[in-house]
């Protein structure tokens, strides 16, 4: 009970400490992603797009959130995997078992992951979109209740409490959920549940289908006997709390932290990022004003008010599109008018809302990376010297987020992964580990754009400056000599990701170089045969004779 009641305590705090944030985020739902409100408690069943007049920012995110993805996890990468198993002694390397199950355990965790029941694409797209729109995303990794493969998931984040340590590191969670006793009692056992709770099982009135308040909180252990292999003496702590009954409803653990949570951009203090589109957010209200606006202006320009003349009433201007407005009639005899019946003119300036929806746009545009994201791309009417500069302009702004995204996102996932799958035997019992591996570290190294770039704008100054090389070896030859060409050549293939069914390894390039030298050598020889033959056939006839003889 103790336990209960402090991590209830602890999450209403962090729930307080939140609101002034929970309000901004449900500002940003509102406009950049209406399926994610409900910060402040508005029911999921109220109209989510109300306050959207403009489509393009909602757009320009969802681009953000695909090429973060893409670029994070590139599916399609060569060979097919966006990670790799490395050594922390690289050496191991160049012996021939290690490899061979770096490449089998590489391929095992590939297929693990993009197993469709393991939902990894789904929960880390929701993720990708919160991290965008919010600066902060929630996933959760485990076994399948089967507990044959992984299983993927993700929180909305008006559900997810960090908990921090004096690094400002995300070391634990409270999870809040609402269900009803049933729901419960189906997913935890209704001897589990608080007293409270098992009441409304039981209540034959409306009472059952009373939602009820649960706290998930995990967060590291202590203090735990790590020699007793079992669920509660784990390095983690879960433990779901009855916050009704304020009783304990499961306690399990865990051997790693099984949430990854990356943020954005964090400031000092801070314990939840700042993502793009919170920067945004000013502009996309200001963008849907300018669209409300301009559907006004639309309107009265295409269905004017109408100016009527009456002998019996006046009243107020009515400007809406259609609207009526009347006057007295004895103004027509005063005022010299011509026309009774007459649409007023709306003065719309309708070209100059286009343009200044379009600044807006391009504005928003630039705030979800569009440009940055477009620099590596090269384009026919762009100079070398103009890819390059894009290129390091890419780098320039992008870098520090995937630095980040790789240590807080895709780094705890991989690995994570890979110790349940080593754990369950997935990789093959510690007698098919090679003997060289057992006992070393390893760690995983991500096919990142930023590297990728920084090696590309590398190639691109190589192959400048070997070109001005050449330029000058057709007038002197020897400039040539201290290069080492097939080193430049290999230098220029890792750079652009050359496929390695196109490339030959060490002992392929051995053995294309013996075979090489075997032809030259033959040729040689058939050419010395042949010179031989041709001697012979020259001598006078006698002298074959004598030699014969």
């Amino acid at each position: 009970m103790h336990r209960a009641r402090e991590i209830i305590e602890a999450f209403q705090h962090k729930k307080t400490e939140r609101a002034t944030l929970s309000q901004l985020w449900e500002e940003v739902a509102g406009v950049l992603a209406p399926e994610r409100v409900g910060f402040v408690g508005q029911p999921l069943s109220a109209r989510r797009t109300e306050r959207i007049f403009d489509t393009v920012p909602i757009t320009a995110k969802r681009g953000l959130v695909n090429a973060i993805g893409s670029m994070l996890r590139p599916k399609s990468s060569a060979p097919g995997k966006w990670f790799d198993i490395v050594p922390e002694n690289e050496d191991l390397l160049e012996e021939r078992d290690v490899k061979e199950w770096i490449e089998f355990a590489e391929e095992r965790l590939w297929k693990a992951l993009y197993n469709p029941k393991a939902k990894f694409i789904q929960a880390t797209g929701e993720v990708d979109d919160d991290l965008i729109t919010f600066g902060t995303g929630a996933g959760y990794l485990a076994l399948r209740p089967d507990q044959v493969g992984l299983a993927f998931r993700s929180f909305h984040l008006a559900n997810v409490y960090l908990i921090t340590n004096a690094e400002n590191d995300a070391v634990g969670v409270h999870i809040f959920e609402r269900m009803t006793a049933r729901q419960a009692a189906q997913r935890w056992g209704e001897d589990n549940l608080g007293a409270k709770t098992r009441e409304s099982l039981n209540d034959t009135n409306m009472r059952r289908e009373e939602k009820f308040d649960f706290i998930w909180c995990v967060k590291e252990r202590h203090a735990y006997d790590q020699r007793r292999q079992n669920r509660v003496n784990m390095p983690y702590l879960s433990l779901v709390v009855d916050v009704a009954s304020e009783s304990e409803v499961l306690e399990e653990g865990y051997e790693e932290f099984p949430f990854f949570l990356p943020r954005w951009d964090t400031r000092s203090g801070e314990i939840y990022g700042r993502g793009p589109g919170i920067m945004a957010l000013p502009d996309v209200l200001t963008l849907n004003q300018m669209g409300k606006t301009m559907l006004r202006g639309l309107h009265r320009a295409v269905d004017p008010p109408w100016l009527l003349p009456s002998d019996g009433m006046v009243n107020a201007p009515q400007m809406r599109p259609g609207g009526v407005s009347y006057y007295d009639a004895k103004a027509i005899r005063n005022l010299g008018m011509s026309k009774p019946f007459m649409q007023m003119d709306s003065k719309a300036n309708i070209p100059w809302g286009l343009s200044a929806q379009s600044a807006a746009r391009e504005q928003i545009h630039a705030l979800f990376y569009r440009n940055v994201l477009n620099l590596p791309v090269d384009a026919p009417q762009m100079t070398a010297t103009e890819v390059i500069q894009r290129r390091e302009e890419f780098v320039r702004e992008i870098g520090a987020v995937f630095g980040r995204l790789e240590s807080d996102y895709t780094g705890p996932l991989v690995e994570r992964a890979f110790n349940i799958m080593l754990r369950r035997g997935a990789f093959g019992d510690i007698t098919q580990i090679p003997e060289a591996l057992q006992g070393e570290s390893i760690q995983f190294r991500f096919a990142s754009p930023v590297e990728k770039a920084k090696r590309q704008i590398e190639e691109a100054t190589v192959v400048q400056g070997i070109e001005k090389v050449i330029a000058i070896g057709q007038v002197q030859p020897s400039v040539m000599d201290p290069y080492d060409w097939v080193e430049i050549g290999k230098f220029i293939a890792e750079s652009n990701d050359f496929p390695s069914a196109l490339t030959l390894d060490e002992a392929g390039i051995e053995d294309k170089q013996k075979a090489q030298a075997q032809a030259q050598q033959q040729e040689q020889m058939m050419q010395t045969m042949e010179r031989g033959a041709g001697i012979v056939s020259q001598l006078p006839e006698g002298v074959m004779e004598e030699e014969a003889a």
